[in-house]
């Protein structure tokens, strides 16, 4: 007996993502239906969870996966992406349901686009140049309609930015001044980022990144004499709910441990003004070692601190809503362990579509 189609469209829209993924391939009835433009509008409705997400990569088993973590259910869902080529094995960045990983191989810097839920790629053209270290920033455009989308990908180099969208063929190459910091922000077009100095003191700077292809990038420094500003160790900048948070190390200068915890600063959008949001107590900050790299993630007003010293996550409920105390744990990561755990997102939320590049 055949059922009626808005009888399998209420029971798909009680699916889970990745449910619906798996159903396309049972028959092209479901497929049919699975992909129709009206349970596409449907399922973009009901789809608006973020998850913060964790991306490991074990060398010796060759394994990468996809820890996700929901903070409303505080639950755990494990990904697997042994579907992509074995030479991609770093996480660059992650935005709309598609993840940025790149690899070398032969000498050769190789990116690739993917979605992790229905497990399709795209590999794009390589960059003539390696990085020290993946970093980056990605911006997914979801169309009105249906779930094909576009997408613009911006990678820090040692003196320069490589930018590349799903609209060109080629990447766009354009210097800097001096080098940047690992985590760019992409807002509205614009690409913000925190200029590296061996002096203490650090500048703020954007370029439009439309401008690309009319003349060369303008560069605007702003620096700031707040010394609180001035000092802060490693700045990673974060976009959040409706502002920029930059957070950084702060403390004293010493060869062992430089900084004694970490503070939270806050850009305003419309006023461009900086305010204190949070500084981290010190029964959090003592269990993390400061000499190492600490992976810092922004998701819906919540910043998340992980480092390999850490068997658990501190989460400060900047703009959260839901009351409680501002600092604590999450615990039980199933990567708390690993030694090669990084955390993904550095400001980026990944939202699980179905969605498909252009």
């Amino acid at each position: 007996m055949d059922i009626p189609e808005d009888i399998l469209e209420t029971i798909f829209l009680r699916l889970s993502i990745f449910h619906i993924a798996r159903s396309r391939a049972v028959c092209r009835f479901w497929n049919a239906i699975l992909r129709s433009r009206v349970l596409s509008l449907k399922l973009a409705e009901s789809n608006t969870k973020d998850w913060l997400a964790l991306f490991s990569y074990s060398p010796a088993q060759e394994k990468r996966e996809l820890v996700l973590y929901d903070d409303v259910s505080c639950s755990w869902h494990t990904i697997s992406l042994d579907f992509l080529p074995a030479v991609f094995t770093d996480l660059v960045a992650a935005d709309g349901g598609l993840m940025c990983i790149a690899g070398q191989s032969h000498g050769i810097y190789n990116i690739c686009v993917c979605n992790p839920v229905t497990r399709i790629y795209k590999i794009l053209p390589y960059i003539d140049e390696v990085p020290h270290s993946p970093a980056g920033t990605m911006v997914v455009n979801k169309y009105e309609i249906g779930e094909e989308c576009s997408y613009e990908i911006a990678v820090i180099l040692v003196n320069a930015i490589a930018f590349i969208s799903s609209s060109c063929s080629t990447w766009v190459r354009f210097s800097t001044p001096r080098s940047l910091s690992h985590n760019p922000v992409i807002h509205n077009g614009v690409l913000y980022a925190v200029e590296k100095t061996r002096s203490p003191y650090w500048s703020f700077m954007y370029t439009d990144l439309y401008d690309l292809y009319v003349h060369d990038a303008w560069w605007v420094y702003r620096p700031y004499r707040d010394a609180l500003l001035n000092f802060l160790r490693q700045p990673c900048l974060l976009q959040s709910v409706g502002c920029f948070l930059l957070v950084g190390g702060l403390g004293l200068s010493s060869t062992t441990n430089p900084c004694i915890t970490f503070t939270i600063l806050k850009l305003d959008f419309n006023t461009r003004e900086w305010s204190k949001a949070a500084i981290m107590p010190h029964e959090f900050a003592v269990h993390f070692l400061f000499n190492q790299e600490v992976s810092i993630s922004s998701q819906n007003g919540r910043v998340y601190f992980f480092n390999k010293a850490t068997s658990s996550f501190v989460v400060c409920k900047l703009a959260d809503g839901r009351g409680g105390p501002l600092w604590c744990w999450v615990e039980d990561c199933p990567l708390s362990s690993s030694s090669n755990a990084t955390l993904l997102s550095k400001g980026f939320v990944l939202k699980l579509g179905l969605a498909h590049t252009s």
